[in-house]
């Protein structure tokens, strides 16, 4: 008689398709247009003028994709400007006029010194640029062009001395079409979306203007038992998220804002 033996494994828990694994930046493909065709040709228009006009800007409402299109950017950036360096800045929406203060004097000092370490030539990726004061916005223009390389950031408004290179923003046939790129392999959540129905908890899409909200919405009423661990959820307020723009350390597990 034959045996075999087989390791016993627990069943795979279902995961909330709108946790951050899944709605992080990077984790979906970014879309240019209604059908997100020639990401690559708008990439390279962007990257264009960037190095024509050295000091850029992606512009957007909160939630609307500018981080996402910075990681989908990240290799080809790598390529273009070699020797760059991204930084990611965050705020506490509710913090003091104080706190406010207190917050963009420590993102500058952190924002310079991660540019000290961009190679001539590379670009400083800036992610959150409101989050600095005018002054040192200023110093890093100043900077950038005394040490010869460029400087992508994005932000919620257009700033001073910043090209704008792109603005994001959302429609209701974007929002469904990545509804259903993020349900296509969760079957229990799209059935209980659609039990949900429009209930009250379902925002119209139409009215949608910060994916961001809409995905933890969501979350909430999937509410599946595997929830996103803590250890993914980036924490808020936090200036000093300094990352290499290489390919290998590409900058998957870069806080959200």
């Amino acid at each position: 008689m034959c045996t075999m033996s087989h390791e016993l494994r627990q069943p795979s828990q279902p995961t909330n398709p709108f946790s951050s694994r899944h709605t992080r930046p990077g984790a979906i493909p970014f879309r240019f247009d209604l059908n997100g065709s020639d990401r690559a040709g708008h990439i390279a228009r962007i990257l264009a003028d960037l190095r024509q006009h050295r000091l850029g800007l992606i512009v957007g409402n909160h939630g609307t994709g500018k981080s996402t299109l910075l990681h989908n950017m990240a290799h080809a950036l790598q390529e273009k400007f070699p020797g760059g360096k991204w930084i990611q800045l965050t705020a506490d929406p509710n913090r003091s006029p104080i706190a406010v203060v207190s917050s963009m004097l420590q993102n500058d000092r952190a924002a310079i010194e991660t540019q000290a370490t961009v190679s001539p030539g590379g670009v400083l990726v800036i992610d959150g640029a409101e989050q600095l004061s005018p002054w040192g916005r200023f110093r890093i223009r100043r900077r950038a062009q005394q040490a010869g390389h460029f400087c992508l950031a994005t932000a919620h408004r257009d700033l001073r001395g910043f090209h704008v290179l792109h603005r994001t923003k959302v429609t209701a046939k974007l929002i469904e079409d990545l509804l259903a790129e993020l349900l296509g392999d969760h079957p229990n959540a799209r059935e209980k979306l659609a039990k949900v129905g429009k209930a009250e908890s379902m925002p119209s899409f139409a009215d949608v203007t910060d994916v961001r909200e809409l995905w933890s919405q969501l979350y909430d009423v999937v509410g599946l038992s595997s929830e996103t661990p803590s250890s993914e959820m980036p924490e808020p307020g936090t200036s000093d998220n300094r990352i290499d723009l290489r390919p290998d350390a590409h900058p998957q597990n870069c806080p959200d804002l």
